[in-house]
This record gives C-alpha cells, sequence and structure tokens, in this order.
C-alpha cells in the first residue's frame, strides 16, 4: 500500500492508538499510517524525484510515499530501505531510484551519484515430457509426472516448499513447454505452455496442475517449436538455455523421411546452439535411450556428438535424482557478470564511470576491471567478474549526469 505525502521539516513520529479510546476515531491532524509516522503536513507532496520528498519517503505516481517505515513492514527476505521501499536483499547494492516511472509527464532527471542498476539474469525454457508413460511410477508409488511436479513447485504437503522453479525464480526468468501428441486418427503435436517470464512459479505451477500425462513423445517437433519462440524472446538480455525432461525414446508426428526420430532430436538441438540456445538433458527413468540422450547432452552444450570427455547427462531413478538434477543443472549457471543500467551512456566518455566492487575501484576497460558492453550494459570482466560469481559481493556503479541520460525502461 502507498501512502501520499507532503514535504515537513518535522522529525518522523508515530502515533499509538490507546486501546481505551475509540479506535475508529480520527485525529484532527493525521488519518492514515504515513500521517502518523511523517505528521498532516507531509502528505501529498507533488514531487519528479526521491530527492524532493521528506526523509523515509520516496517519489511514486508524482506524490512522496512510503511502502514502509521498518523491515517489520516488508514480506520475508525483504528490508526498508532509507526512502520507504521493500527491497529484496541479494547482497547487489542498488542506487535509490532518482525518476518517477509511473509519472510521463516529463522525461527523466539524472541526480549525481544515483544510477540505478539489475543483474542481466538467465532465461530457461523447462521443456518437460507429458506423454502416457509419465504416469507410470518413478520409485514406489510416485508416478514419474507426481515427482515431475514435486520437483518442480514443491511438495503439496508442505507448505514451505516452493521446488526448484520457486527456489531459482528471483535468479532466472523461466517458461515451460509441456509436450505430448494426440489424435483419435493421426497424430498432432500438443504443446501447452507458459510465456517467459519473471517471478513466473505460480502460472507456471498453476499450468501443470491442469494438466496429465497422455499420448506420445514427439520431442524433435517440441524442440523445434521451443527454439523457434526463444531465438525471437529476448525478456532479460541473458544467455537462453533449454532443460529437456523426457522419459521415453522420442516419436514424431510429421511424415516418415527416413531419418530416426532420435537423430531429428540431435539435429534440432544441433541447431538450437547454433542460435546461442544451449540444452541440458535429463533422463527420468532408465527408459530413454540413453546413448541419444548422452549425444543430446554433448550436442546441446556445442560438443560433437561422440564428445570426450562427455558432457553431463542427468538420469533420474527417484525424485530425488530429478530434484538433484534440475537443482545441479539451474545452480551451475554462473550469476551474470552484465548489469542492465536505467540509462544510456556516451561510449566515448565511459571511462568517467565508477564501478566498485566490496569496496575496491575497478579499472575500465582492464582485463580484470570492467566495461561498456552496451550503451545501457556494463560487464565485470576477468577476475572481477569471477569474484562477483564466487559470493555475495556489494557491487556499486556510477556515472555523471555529464554523461549518462536516464531512460524509462
Amino acid at each position: 500500500m502507498l501512502w501520499g505525502c507532503q514535504v515537513t521539516s518535522d522529525p518522523p513520529h508515530k502515533t499509538l492508538v490507546d486501546p481505551n479510546t475509540d479506535a475508529g476515531a480520527k485525529t484532527p491532524d493525521a488519518s492514515t499510517p504515513c500521517e502518523l509516522a511523517f505528521g498532516a503536513a507531509a502528505c501529498g507532496a507533488t514531487c519528479k524525484v526521491d530527492g524532493d520528498c521528506h526523509p523515509g519517503l520516496h517519489c511514486a505516481t508524482g506524490a512522496c510515499s512510503a511502502d514502509c517505515f521498518d523491515t517489520a513492514d516488508c514480506p520475508k527476505d525483504y528490508s526498508c530501505s532509507a526512502t520507504g521501499r521493500c527491497l529484496k536483499a541479494d547482497g547487489i547494492f542498488l542506487d535509490p531510484a532518482m525518476t518517477d516511472p509511473t509519472d510521463p509527464s516529463d522525461p527523466p532527471e539524472c541526480v549525481e551519484g544515483q544510477v540505478e542498476f539489475k543483474a542481466v539474469v538467465p532465461q530457461v525454457w523447462l521443456l518437460l515430457d507429458r506423454s502416457g508413460s509419465m504416469a507410470e511410477t518413478l520409485s514406489g508409488t510416485t508416478t514419474r509426472w507426481a515427482a515431475l511436479g514435486n520437483v518442480l513447485f514443491g511438495d503439496p504437503a508442505l507448505a514451505t516448499d516452493r521446488g526448484v522453479v520457486g527456489a531459482f525464480a528471483d535468479r532466472m526468468a523461466f517458461a515451460a513447454v509441456f509436450f505430448t501428441s494426440g489424435g483419435s486418427s493421426s497424430c498432432v503435436l500438443q504443446l501447452e505452455s507458459v510465456a517467459l517470464a519473471a517471478n513466473n512459479y505460480r502460472h507456471i505451477r498453476e499450468r501443470y496442475n491442469k494438466l496429465a500425462p497422455s499420448g506420445g513423445t514427439p520431442t524433435a517437433e517440441s524442440v523445434a517449436a521451443t527454439v523457434a519462440v526463444a531465438a525471437t524472446s529476448d525478456l532479460t538480455g541473458g544467455p537462453k538455455l533449454l532443460v529437456l525432461a523426457t522419459d521415453g525414446a522420442p516419436g514424431g508426428c510429421a511424415p516418415s523421411t527416413g531419418i530416426p526420430d532420435t537423430t531429428k532430436v540431435e539435429n534440432e538441438v544441433a541447431q538450437a546452439y547454433v542460435q546461442q540456445i544451449q540444452t541440458f538433458a535429463i533422463s527420468i527413468s532408465t527408459g530413454t535411450d540413453i546413448a541419444h540422450m548422452q549425444r543430446v547432452a554433448n550436442l546441446g552444450v556445442g560438443l560433437a556428438a561422440d564428445a570426450t570427455p562427455a558432457a553431463p547427462l542427468y538420469t533420474a531413478t527417484s525424485q530425488d535424482d530429478l530434484k538433484s538434477a534440475f537443482s545441479t543443472i539451474l545452480s551451475k549457471l554462473p550469476r551474470s557478470c552484465i548489469f542492465s543500467l536505467n540509462g544510456t551512456v556516451e561510449a566515448e566518455n565511459a571511462d568517467q564511470g565508477t564501478v566498485v566492487l566490496n569496496g575496491q575501484a575497478l579499472v575500465y576497460n582492464d582485463p580484470n576491471g570492467w566495461t561498456l558492453k552496451q550503451s545501457d550494459e556494463v560487464e565485470l570482466t576477468g577476475s572481477a567478474c569471477m569474484q562477483l560469481q564466487d559470493g555475495d559481493d556489494e557491487l556499486k556503479i556510477n556515472f555523471p549526469c555529464a554523461v549518462f541520460t536516464p531512460v524509462v525502461k
């Protein structure tokens, strides 16, 4: 909830309600939480930047507001910033917002010492087999389909378990494609998909809950269709990858051409890599053609089909194996060293910027420093990138207004 406020020099204060008085009665000069904290004269101030507002408030929709007064007002894992925003504590320092992106009346104004940035995160397409064989048991009495749901979205009996998609939702953007084939008299490719988006856990889980295993395993056509979408999508600017999880040898819906279905899958995966989309393979149970799946794993990361040493191939004969496979693939995706700015930098004057990692200033265009990847992106290089990927580090990026132009993204 946002509370409109006006500028005042009065220090923040909170008014407690006396339980012995009418709880519904309003004080003459304060009737909202913001007014109670900052005084009635502080509410509704017109603003364009955070600096126009009283300390503890920020500019939103042209008026000074506060989402929180202390961390107790924010969701779990979030903290209350000095400008009254609930921010995720992710180890990356974000300078305060300097413009109100919801106010289209004026272009953003640059404020010295304040530049916003965010990591360019990976884009992940989950390509998930929902053929009839997924109704068979994986281990014990748990079907392969149920195990897949438990791993991706969490055990329904455990309220705090959000599965691997929930665990990684704030580190990458997800899409999902559930593939099978159907048709009473002919083979028809059936794809149920959820478009790529940030924080996509709920939408993917809801789609999974509406589906059930049936039909065949048209893997090649499904890879081709998914790659066609991924190649033309670019939500975050980050690397793209496909995680293929299947429990059987591939079939197909296309007329026979004499080319084995396994070869068709391998060709599609190789073509995906040419389009800068890596593929990681998970064999659910041992019913797949393991030699074929190994070739898929190799081709998916740009190796020869029969490469030695081979790329990792993940085989799951239990729910724990399946969870380990997804978790390992996603956790090995390196933390991004590319950061998107909320504006553009003059390339010829980029060296006037400052990039500081854990208190150490990095050198522009140094092999172990930083560079301007494009006008609105900064990239850490060499040992600086490796240091960032190894831990939760504090990063600060800034450019003087003389060379930086804010934009609303």
